[in-house]
C-alpha cells in the first residue's frame, strides 16, 4: 500500500519515505532557487525501482499539511454555507476577500499543486525511457497523467486560467509559462484523464493509488463542472455498470466509521483516498482543525470549522438521517461519563474524521477521501436529469441509493418513505445538491458545487452574510508573478 500497510489486520504503519522525495523536492522549488544537484537528478531514472519511487513522490505534496492534510479542507470547508471559520480562518468565511495570512495559505496550496504537477511531469518525461516491463511503464505514466489532471482541476477551479506547465521544470530557464485560458486548462485535463483511464489498471497495486475507475470518476466530475451533461452521465454510468464499487451499508451513525475511521484500510466505496497513518507527522492534521480537544475525538482541538445549530442547513437536516448525528455534535461525554455541552460561542462542531488514539496533532490515522462511490451516483443523477430536462428513473435510483444508505436502509431496496419521486427538473437538481452537501460535508466539495451552479451569492446571503465576488477566485501568488517571465501584475485576479 501507499503509506499504509496492514499490521495484525488493523494497525496501520507508514512505509519509510524514500530518499528520492528529497531529491525530487529540490527541483520543485525552482521558483525560489536553482538547485545544485540537478545532474544527479537527471541521471537517477534508470530502472523500475526508480520509476516506482518517482510515482510515490507525486502523492507527497498532496498529503502535505498545507494541502489536503489540513489547510485545503480547512479553507474550503469554512467557505461552505454550513460552517464558519474561527481565529485566523474567520476572514475566509466573511466572503470579503483574503487577508495576508490566508493569502499565504492559498499561495502554499498553489505551490504544492505545481509541485505535484512537476513530479508528474518528471514521470511522464523520464519513465518512458526506462528499460522495464512495458505494461507497468505505461500504467505508471498514466498514473502521472491522472495526478497532473487532478491538480490542474484544483488550480483552474480556484484560480481560473493558470500557467500550463507540461514539461518538468529543472532550472530557471524552464519556469516561464503564460497564463492559459480556463478552456485550455480544461481541455488539457480531459486529455490527461483519457490517457489515464485507458492505461491505468482497474485495481490498485497499492491502496491509495489511482486506477482507471478513479480516472473515469474524475473525468465525469470534470464534465459535470463543464455542464457537459451527456458525457458526465455516460462516464459515471461506466463506473456504475462496472460493478467494482458499492455503498457500505450502515444501521446506526457510528457505522460510518467503517468508511472514515482511523483504522480502516479501504472500503467497498473508496475510489481514491489520500492515505495517512497514526504516526506523528504522518497523520491527517485536519482532524485537529475540526474538534474541541476535550471531546476525545482528536489529539488537539483548534476548532477551525464551526457550525451553527440554528442555521437552516442544520435545522432542516432530517434527524432520522444518520449522517446528521455522525457528522455533527453539540455535546460530548467526558472521561467521567458526564455529558458536556459545547460552549455557547462554539455550539456545533463536525466529527466525520476522528481519532481519539492519535499520538499527536498531526498523527491521526483517518484517510482523506478524494473520490467515493456516492460521487459517481450523484454525478450521474444530476447529469442524467440535466441531459433529459428532468429526472429519469435511473437518475432517481442513483440518488435514492445514497439516501437509503443514509437512513440505515438497504441501498438497493426501494423504500417509499425515503425515495424521492415526482420532482421537476429544478427541484430534482436542488435535491441532488442538498444530498451532496449532506454526503460530502468536510470533504471540500460544497464550495465547488455552489460555484459551478452559480448559487454562491444567493446561498451565502441567505445565511445573513454579505458576499463579494472577489472570493470566487484566489489571488495568483506574488512569487509566481515575480519569477515567471511570461505573466505580470496585469494577470492578477480581480480584487488583488
Amino acid at each position: 500500500m501507499l503509506h499504509k500497510t496492514i499490521k495484525k489486520s488493523t494497525m496501520k504503519t507508514v512505509i519509510p519515505i524514500l530518499s528520492l522525495f528529497l531529491v525530487l523536492s529540490s527541483c520543485d522549488n525552482a521558483l525560489e532557487e536553482v538547485p545544485e544537484d540537478l545532474l544527479s537528478v537527471q541521471n537517477f531514472y534508470t530502472n523500475e525501482a526508480d520509476a516506482l519511487a518517482a510515482v510515490y513522490a507525486m502523492y507527497e505534496p498532496m498529503r502535505a499539511n498545507n494541502y489536503y492534510g489540513a489547510r485545503y479542507p480547512g479553507h474550503f470547508e469554512v467557505l461552505a454555507d454550513y460552517a464558519n471559520g474561527r481565529g485566523s480562518y474567520a476572514p475566509v468565511s466573511e466572503y470579503q476577500g483574503l487577508n495576508t495570512v490566508n493569502i499565504g495559505r492559498t499561495d502554499n496550496m498553489w505551490a504544492l499543486m505545481y509541485q505535484a504537477i512537476n513530479r508528474a511531469n518528471t514521470v511522464i518525461g523520464r519513465v518512458p525511457d526506462i528499460d522495464m516491463d512495458s505494461q507497468l511503464r505505461d500504467a505508471l505514466v498514466a498514473e502521472a497523467h491522472f495526478i497532473r489532471a487532478f491538480n490542474y482541476f484544483n488550480l483552474v477551479r480556484n484560480w481560473g486560467g493558470v500557467p500550463l506547465r507540461i514539461n518538468e521544470v529543472t532550472d530557471v530557464s524552464t519556469i516561464g509559462a503564460p497564463r492559459a485560458s480556463e478552456q485550455e486548462i480544461y481541455d488539457f485535463i480531459v486529455s490527461d484523464l483519457q490517457i489515464a483511464e485507458n492505461d491505468l489498471p482497474a485495481q490498485p497495486t497499492e491502496s491509495g493509488r489511482a486506477t482507471s475507475w478513479a480516472a473515469k470518476t474524475l473525468l465525469a466530475y470534470v464534465y459535470l463542472t463543464l455542464e457537459n451533461w451527456t458525457n458526465a452521465a455516460s462516464k459515471a454510468k461506466e463506473v456504475i455498470d462496472g460493478g467494482a464499487f458499492s455503498l457500505v451499508q450502515v444501521s446506526q451513525p457510528d457505522d460510518f466509521n467503517t468508511i472514515f475511521g482511523p483504522e480502516i484500510i479501504s472500503s467497498s466505496e473508496e475510489i481514491l483516498s489520500l492515505k495517512y497513518t497514526r504516526i506523528d507527522d504522518q497523520g491527517l492534521f485536519f482532524v485537529s482543525f475540526m474538534h474541541n480537544a476535550a471531546a476525545g475525538f482528536s489529539a488537539a482541538g483548534f476548532r477551525v470549522t464551526l457550525g451553527d445549530p440554528n442555521s437552516s442547513f442544520i435545522q432542516n437536516w432530517d434527524n432520522q438521517d444518520l449522517r446528521k448525528d455522525f457528522n455533527t455534535y453539540t455535546s460530548y461525554v467526558d472521561g467521567d461519563g458526564n455529558v458536556v455541552e459545547l460552549p455557547e460561542n462554539e455550539p456545533l462542531l463536525f466529527r466525520k474524521f476522528s481519532d481519539g488514539a492519535a499520538p499527536t496533532s498531526d498523527g491521526h490515522g483517518n484517510d482523506y477521501p478524494l473520490l467515493r462511490y456516492p460521487d459517481v451516483l450523484l454525478i450521474f443523477a444530476e447529469a442524467a436529469s440535466e441531459a433529459n430536462n428532468g429526472p429519469t428513473s435511473e437518475a432517481y435510483e442513483a440518488i435514492n441509493q445514497v439516501r437509503r444508505r443514509a437512513y440505515g436502509l438497504d441501498p438497493m431496496a426501494p423504500d417509499a418513505g425515503v425515495d424521492l419521486a415526482g420532482l421537476s427538473a429544478v427541484a430534482f437538481k436542488d435535491a441532488v445538491l442538498l444530498e451532496r452537501a449532506h454526503e460530502f460535508i468536510m470533504e471540500s466539495k460544497r464550495w465547488y458545487d455552489l460555484k459551478r451552479t452559480g448559487r454562491v451569492q444567493d446561498v451565502i446571503e441567505a445565511t445573513g452574510k454579505s458576499f463579494s465576488s472577489i472570493h470566487l477566485l484566489a489571488p495568483i501568488p506574488e512569487a509566481e508573478i515575480q519569477n515567471n517571465p511570461e505573466i505580470g501584475v496585469e494577470d492578477q485576479n480581480p480584487g488583488y
